[in-house]
């Protein structure tokens, strides 16, 4: 206010308390802060999406998960990262949740920036002003692999279930073969060589060998199928697998391995069996002929790499073709027991793989594209032993020479297998008795070392249900006589004992079915002028 001469003679000012505003913006902006750190540094997968679609924030986990930077995803929808097969169900989704204000259940799949599909499970929600959606906000979990270690357990599962239905059919089956195989083998020996009777049991025993491959397969990932492992050079054992399977036919093996190729512990056999079955599976994608690569590499897996493997060294072994491929519906079932894409395939070649391949503590995957070919990689754990030059040395089948007549007991509980052996190893001029189980067995074994007249041998099968089966009966007899000679007998071909039968005091093994010359080899193996204990 001024005086009458101009002159200022007071201030008078208006003025407003604006402590408890600026401390609202402060906390607000404390708050955003707050909450903004929360959102960036949460694990879940935030992301918050306009109506039409447009991203307007996503959070460093989702940014990480799909692959893209804080720029590019300023000009992405929503509908750029959804899987193609989903596009539609999420159109769907996206709908209601605009429509619904309730929160809404999410699953469904993204496509990450380099090609990768990831599986999402959250919740999303709408919110609204004056009634009209203003944006979604959605919190998602990335459940790939959990959803992958789920299908991996059901399928093992699944397996194990069937591997118990497998053993026990192959089980009975191989019974029914151990006569078939016999009584062929005994009829081989009346007929006239070159006679058409001759022939027609030639054709016969073939196709009963056929069904005793069939059931060594089932008993591949039947229970009790452990493998016989030593160490092996796997880039030797690749190309003798594979090198002669595709004679006659108009594709080819090409092989890559590394010059320091480590070991692998495993069992020569089975892995043979899965080469096999690779490169006949490639071979059949490709019906106008082409390239199957077979590589292998060093590799050391660390912790979480491979979810279903330890850290530590494998042998990384890819199979690679160039054929149709296998649709993407298909692809998670190609390890799944009698499942086959194939007119004649009987749905095995993969399952028993994939058995063959865990039991060796390995991994096994397939990834697939149409038209593009199909890789199946395998890990096996690296050996740390050296293999064992005289492993693969090719040795002579003994024959049983003049010597006295061998008195042999058999243990088994199948009246037409007793039948089939007693008359292949009277022509053998054998003197026989039989039993049913342990009990009879011991019995038997006892009366005759009180005669003076012990067994040479005893034939002893090794499950007897409900009964005293070999692994039981074979003790009791060490126990009264060490020196005696034992040949575990199974339709479990692949039973741990079978494996391992030394350690179990037997001194041979016949697996079932058997013909004849079998019979007669393990014999001479086992009783001949250098019996084996």
């Amino acid at each position: 206010v001024h005086s009458e001469n101009g002159k200022p003679v007071f201030v008078t000012g208006i003025f407003r308390d604006i402590t408890a505003q600026t401390d609202k913006e402060q906390a607000l902006i404390a708050s955003e802060h707050k909450y903004k750190t929360l959102f960036e540094n949460a694990s879940n997968l935030i992301q918050m999406v306009n109506p039409d679609g447009q991203i307007l924030y996503v959070n460093q986990a989702w940014r990480d998960t799909f692959g893209y930077s804080q720029e590019e995803v300023a000009n992405l929808s929503i509908f750029d990262v959804i899987c193609t097969d989903c596009q539609e169900h999420c159109q769907t989704v996206f709908q209601q949740v605009l429509s619904d204000p309730q929160l809404h259940h999410i699953a469904t799949s993204f496509s990450a920036k380099d090609g990768r599909k990831i599986l999402i499970e959250g919740t999303a929600i709408c919110t609204y002003e004056q009634g009209k959606p203003l944006f979604t906000q959605c919190i998602f979990n990335d459940i790939t692999e959990r959803t992958r270690l789920q299908e991996e357990l059901t399928k093992a599962q699944r397996l194990e279930s069937l591997g118990y239905l497998a053993g026990g059919i192959a089980h009975d089956f191989n019974n029914l073969l151990t006569a078939v195989l016999g009584n062929l083998s005994l009829a081989r020996i009346y007929a006239e060589p070159g006679s058409l009777l001759a022939d027609y049991l030639d054709k016969t025993e073939k196709a009963a060998i056929r069904g005793k491959g069939l059931t060594k397969q089932l008993l591949t990932f039947a229970r009790g199928g452990a493998p016989v492992k030593k160490a092996l050079s796997i880039a030797e054992l690749l190309v003798e697998a594979t090198s002669f399977i595709l004679k006659g036919s108009k594709s080819h093996c090409s092989y890559a391995f590394t010059n320091d190729l480590w070991q692998v512990e495993g069992d020569e056999g089975q892995l043979i069996q899965v080469a096999q079955n690779l490169v006949i599976n490639a071979s059949q994608a490709m019906p106008d002929g082409g390239t199957i690569s077979i590589s292998a590499i060093n590799q050391r897996l660390k912790k979480g790499e491979i979810s279903s493997l330890p850290a530590g060294c494998f042998v990384k072994i890819v199979f690679h073709d160039q054929g149709c491929g296998i649709p993407p519906e298909h692809l998670s079932q190609v390890f799944d027991p009698y499942f086959s894409s194939k007119k004649d395939g009987t749905g095995l070649g993969l399952a028993i793989s994939y058995s063959i391949i865990s039991k060796h503590g390995g991994a096994i995957q397939a990834a697939s594209e149409e038209g593009q070919g199909t890789t199946i990689t395998i890990f096996l754990p690296a050996s740390a032993r050296k293999p064992n030059p005289h492993d693969n040395q090719d040795k002579k089948k003994p024959t049983i020479t003049s010597q006295k007549e061998l008195k042999i007991l058999i243990m088994d509980d199948d009246r037409t297998v007793r039948d089939i052996i007693t008359a292949m190893l009277t022509a053998l001029h054998c003197q026989v008795e039989e039993s049913t189980n342990g009990h009879e067995a011991i019995t038997a074994f006892v009366r005759a070392r009180e005669a003076n007249s012990p067994f040479d041998c005893v034939l002893m099968d090794l499950v007897i249900p409900d009964g005293m089966g070999g692994k039981e009966t074979i003790a009791a007899m060490l126990a009264i006589d060490p020196s005696i000679r034992v040949i575990a007998v199974s339709g479990y071909a692949n039973d741990p004992i079978m494996a391992n039968h030394r350690a179990f005091g037997f001194s041979g093994i016949l697996p079932k079915p058997f013909s004849f010359d079998e019979l007669q080899q393990v014999l001479a193996q086992v009783c001949g002028p250098n019996p084996k204990k």
